[in-house]
């Protein structure tokens, strides 16, 4: 049997301990990128909780004021069209922010809308509901508040108001509020906004904290 000679003992060990080192740093380096990514993954997860938590309680107001009888809507959309509906329906559903789209905590926010409803000639009972939903700023699918109310129960032009005011606490961004407009249970109008939370010089959110910081 060939014995191998004392330098290429050395070769194979210095091979040996290159693979082993090269193995070691790419098991660490994994080990690495899975540690940070349940930590980003777990910060996220206690942000958006937190967040839910601060929002929970914050106070949705709503009103609706009728602005125009049923029988002005329905001679406004006859004069457009020519005739009158069968199936009671909604000609107009307009929405706007104020006092825009970027307030700091503290300050009251109201997303008025513009609705008309004509009555249609089947005599079929009305319910007209207004939702306004408040979305996460990091994860759009999740929504942090929703609130439904009743807007009318005929037909007719009304305005309605949705007010409320973000609380401190909550993180900085752009949250997207959305307004659905329901007749009978069935959705028939939708907008969306984009409301960022800006901080005044000073101000820093108790939830930053919670986020990792970078080099660290």
């Amino acid at each position: 049997m060939r014995r191998l000679k004392p330098l290429s003992l050395c070769c194979c060990a210095l091979l040996c301990a290159g693979y082993v080192s090269g193995a070691n740093a790419d098991f660490f380096s994994r080990l690495k990128d899975v540690v940070e990514d349940t930590a980003k993954r777990t910060t996220e997860a206690i942000i958006v909780q937190k967040t839910q938590e601060i929002i929970r309680d914050m106070i949705i107001g709503y009103t609706s004021v009728q602005t125009k009888t049923p029988e002005e809507v329905n001679r406004d959309y006859e004069k457009e069209t020519g005739s009158r509906p069968v199936n009671t329906t909604v000609s107009a559903y307009r929405t706007e922010i104020l006092p825009g789209d970027a307030v700091s905590p503290g300050t009251k926010v109201k997303v008025k809308s513009y609705i008309e409803v004509v009555e249609g000639s089947s005599g079929k009972p009305v319910v007209l509901e207004e939702r306004l939903t408040i979305w996460d700023n990091e994860d759009n699918t999740i929504a942090l508040k929703a609130m439904t109310k009743e807007a009318g129960e005929r037909g007719g032009g009304f305005t309605g108001e949705f007010s409320f005011t973000l609380p401190d606490g909550l993180p900085q961004g752009v949250y997207p509020v959305s307004s659905d407009l329901m007749l009978n249970g069935e959705l028939v109008g939708d907008k969306r906004h984009s409301l960022q939370l800006v901080f005044l010089a000073g101000e820093t959110p108790q939830l930053l904290a919670l986020a990792p910081v970078a080099g660290r």
